[in-house]
C-alpha cells in the first residue's frame, strides 16, 4: 500500500534479513517479514528520508481524527524502513502517547479496508491496518491509522548512463518521501529520457540496416554459418543488443513509474517540467513532450504509447531472432561411476541432482542480473 521495495542486508535504509527473526543482534526494535515502521509527524515531522532532523516542523494530529505517521521510523538518527529504537530522546519512540498510539508502529504492508486520499499533490492512506501489538502477550492487532506513503525512483549520481557498456551501472531505485521525490525528479528525469533516447535509436538502427532492410540475407546466428559467410551479429553483439533490449525495458517501466507519480504529486503543472533547455548533459535534444512554443520537457516520453507500436513491434521480433541464437539448454546428467547399491546410487543421484540445480539458479542469476541491477541498481 505505501511502497513496494527490496532492500538489501548491507542497506542503511534497513536490513531485510533481520526482519525475517523479529529481533536483531543490535539494539532496537525490527519489524517482521511483510511488515514496515511507520512514524508519527506529530512528534517527527515529515520527510522521513536520510539523516533524522530534530528541528523540522513537527505537524499536530487533526482534532478527532487518528494519529498521522509517515513510512520510516528513527534508528541511531537515521531513518529506516524496517527498524525504530524505543526511549524518551528526542529522536527515538515512546510506547504509548496519552491517546494510546506510539510514536512507532510496525504496520502490515497492505489492507483490505483503506482509501487513499488526494489532495493539491498531497496524499495520505487511511484505514484500518494489521499492525504489530505493544501489549504484552498480544501478537499483533487492528489500528487505524492514516500514513503518508513514500515513492520509488531511480537514480543515477554523478555520469549520465552508459547505454553502450555492458558493465556500467543503472543507478538504483529508492524510495523517496513526496518532497524528496519532486526535487530528485528534476534532475533524474533528464537521465532517464536520455537513456531511453539512445537505446531507442541504437535498438531500431540495428534491426533495420542489420535485419529488416538486408536485401533478401537470411539471418544467421554466429556458430551457424556456413564456411565463408558471416553471423548477422557475433555472439559478443548478441548478448550485447539482448542487453539493450532489457535495459530499455527497465527504464521504460521506471518512466511509465515516474510519469505517473509526479503527476499525483505536482500540485501545478509547472512542477511537472524538467531540462528548461531541451536538452541532455551533453546538449542532445531530448525526445520528451514538449508544450508549444517551449524548449524544456514537460512529460517524459516512454516510448510504450500508440505512436510508438511499430517501433514495439519491431524490438520484439529483434530480440526473438537474438535469442533464437541463444537457445537455453538443460544441464546434461551424467551417469555415475560407482555403482556400489541402492544407497549410494540414490546418494550419487541427489548429488547429480544438486550439481543442475546449483547449475539452473546459476543461470537465472545470470538472466536475472539485469532485472536485478534495474530493480536496486
Amino acid at each position: 500500500a505505501f511502497q513496494h521495495r527490496t532492500t538489501p542486508a548491507s542497506s542503511s535504509r534497513g536490513s531485510r534479513l533481520a526482519t525475517c527473526f523479529g529481533k536483531a543482534a543490535e539494539d532496537g526494535t525490527v519489524c517482521r517479514e511483510g511488515f514496515q515502521c511507520i512514524s508519527r509527524v506529530s512528534k517527527f515531522g515529515k520527510e522521513h528520508f536520510g539523516a533524522v532532523d530534530l528541528g523540522a516542523e513537527k505537524i499536530p494530529d487533526e482534532k478527532g481524527a487518528v494519529p498521522l505517521y509517515e513510512v520510516s521510523c528513527p534508528y541511531k538518527q537515521d531513518w529506516n524502513d524496517y527498524r525504530f529504537e524505543s526511549g524518551p530522546g528526542d529522536d527515538q519512540c515512546q510506547k504509548e502517547n496519552a491517546d494510546g498510539y506510539p510514536d512507532c508502529l510496525c504496520i502490515a504492508r497492505g489492507s483490505s479496508e483503506m482509501r487513499t486520499e488526494l489532495k493539491k499533490g498531497h496524499e495520505k492512506i487511511i484505514g484500518k491496518f494489521t499492525v504489530e501489538s505493544t501489549k504484552s502477550g498480544v501478537d499483533t492487532e487492528t489500528r487505524d491509522v492514516q500514513v503518508l506513503p513514500h515513492y520509488p525512483l531511480r537514480t543515477k549520481n554523478g555520469a549520465p548512463f552508459d547505454v553502450d557498456n555492458p558493465h556500467s551501472g543503472m543507478g538504483k531505485v529508492d524510495y523517496y518521501d513526496a518532497e524528496s521525490w519532486k526535487q530528485k525528479y528534476k534532475d533524474q528525469a533528464p537521465k532517464v529520457q536520455s537513456a531511453l533516447d539512445k537505446l531507442r535509436a541504437t535498438i531500431d538502427t540495428e534491426f533495420r540496416t542489420k535485419v529488416q532492410d538486408a536485401k533478401g540475407k537470411a539471418f544467421v546466428c554466429d556458430g551457424a554459418q556456413a564456411e565463408g559467410q558471416d553471423p548477422t551479429f557475433t555472439a559478443a553483439d548478441t548478448q550485447l543488443n539482448l542487453m539493450k533490449i532489457r535495459r530499455l525495458q527497465i527504464l521504460s517501466d521506471d518512466c511509465a513509474n515516474m510519469r505517473d507519480t509526479v503527476a499525483k504529486l505536482a500540485a501545478r503543472e509547472a512542477e511537472e517540467t524538467f531540462a528548461p533547455s531541451g536538452t541532455d548533459a551533453s546538449g542532445n535534444d531530448l525526445k520528451c513532450y514538449k508544450k508549444k512554443d517551449s524548449n524544456g520537457c514537460q512529460q517524459l516520453n516512454c516510448y510504450r504509447g500508440f505512436d510508438d507500436q511499430g517501433f514495439i513491434d519491431r524490438m520484439q521480433k529483434f530480440k526473438t531472432q537474438l535469442e533464437s541464437c541463444q537457445p537455453e539448454q538443460d544441464t546434461p546428467i551424467t551417469q555415475s561411476k560407482q555403482t556400489k547399491g541402492p544407497a549410494s546410487g540414490a546418494q550419487a543421484s541427489g548429488a547429480e541432482d544438486a550439481e543442475g540445480a546449483e547449475g539452473a539458479d546459476g543461470a537465472e542469476g545470470a538472466e536475472g542480473a539485469e532485472g536485478a541491477e534495474g530493480a536496486e541498481g
